[in-house]
């Protein structure tokens, strides 16, 4: 980004909306002000560890600041990898959903709070090998408003294996692609 006026009020917009938490390949870029934002978030390969014992996982993309939240739209466009040896962790051709809510996956059932930002995508990891799966896409899952007054609201991207027989081993599953996320902040108490 050019230095001057844009760099300043791209940084202004990142400390007053929150920030992502410092993972590899992660970046996100708000824009925006007066508690209006627009969050654009590119993962390049952004890994994810499933256990085998658990058969989900989750990685938090963004801390939102402290305050009432209303998410009014947005969109993601996400593709999928296994870079750990397929036969033995994460299967070819495994069934996967994934979601972006404000919890972090807790089965292998997305439901309640962990797919309140996107809803729930069904996907079939039909790459081969490390070979990233066609792109699946979502819309945000409705306009929402989210209470983090108090305590900040997180947004995790969550990933789980439904079948609970397509995880054989501690599996890896990389993540590129972009999910933009259109918001208002109406402060804290």
């Amino acid at each position: 980004m050019a230095r001057g006026l844009p760099r300043t009020m791209a940084r202004a917009a990142s400390r007053e909306a929150g920030s992502a938490p410092a993972v590899s390949g992660l970046k996100a870029v708000t824009t925006g002000a007066g508690g209006r934002f627009k969050t654009v978030f590119t993962l390049t390969a952004m890994r994810i560890a499933v256990p085998n014992a658990n058969d989900y996982a989750s990685q938090k993309i963004f801390d939102f600041a402290a305050g009432r939240i209303n998410i009014e739209g947005g969109t993601a466009s996400l593709a999928f990898a296994v870079p750990t040896t397929r036969a033995s962790t994460i299967n070819d051709s495994a069934a996967m959903d994934w979601s972006i809510g404000t919890a972090a996956a807790s089965n292998v059932t997305l439901a309640s709070t962990m797919v309140d930002i996107v809803a729930k995508v069904d996907k079939t990891l039909d790459g081969t090998a490390a070979a990233y799966t066609t792109p699946s896409t979502a819309n945000v899952a409705a306009a929402a408003a989210y209470d983090g007054t108090g305590t900040a609201k997180d947004a995790f991207l969550n990933i789980a294996f439904p079948t609970a027989t397509d995880v054989d081993g501690d599996g890896t599953v990389a993540v590129s692609g972009t999910v933009t996320l259109l918001w208002s902040l109406f402060g804290d108490y």
